[in-house]
């Protein structure tokens, strides 16, 4: 961590069930899955005043979301009882920053679209995850993006040190783009 966050008035997400997406029931997933959606205004709205605190304007070009990369690389800290995860604090912070770039990759491909991902069973990936789905480009009906992922691994990479190119966010909505 190179500076100090100014939490300002943050408000942490708290989700409306516990314990990972593949072990809630579809209906446990489903309800989590609006409740999300219906945060998901707010959600951005609390990541635009934690930024705006830490003197980092939100925008959707790619020079913003740069610019939100290397904040989350600078500040986001480790759990000090588990260097291994964040602290807890910054699974909020991942999840609204994944909600945002999602936002964004659906402002520039309107067709694309939140879903909850029901497909490929529990060992799957994104099995009941909010994902961005909706992609023409491709054959795989069940292609998908999940920032929330992207971003998360992002956060434990600073943490544990590994090298990065800082490119991650931007790439995410170019590459990704390109099947839209």
């Amino acid at each position: 961590m190179v500076n100090s966050v100014d939490w300002d008035a943050y408000e942490v997400y708290i989700p409306l069930h516990r314990g990972l997406p593949a072990e809630l029931t579809r209906k446990q997933a489903k309800e989590a899955f609006d409740h999300l959606m219906e945060a998901l205004p707010h959600r951005i709205e609390m990541l635009r005043s934690l930024l705006a605190a830490n003197a980092v304007v939100l925008g959707c070009d790619d020079e913003s979301i740069q610019r939100l990369e290397d904040w989350l690389y600078e500040h986001v800290e480790a759990d000090p009882g588990n260097p291994d995860r964040l602290r807890d604090v910054w699974y909020s912070v991942v999840n609204d920053i994944g909600l945002f770039l999602g936002e964004v990759f659906i402002q520039r491909h309107p067709n694309l679209g939140w879903k909850l991902f029901t497909g490929g069973g529990k060992r799957h990936v994104a099995y009941h995850r909010h994902v961005i789905m909706g992609f023409t480009k491709v054959s795989n009906p069940r292609y998908n993006v999940d920032t929330d992922r992207v971003v998360a691994g992002c956060a434990h990479r600073a943490i544990s040190g590994m090298p990065d190119d800082r490119r991650t966010f931007v790439q995410l909505l170019t590459e990704n783009g390109k099947f839209a």
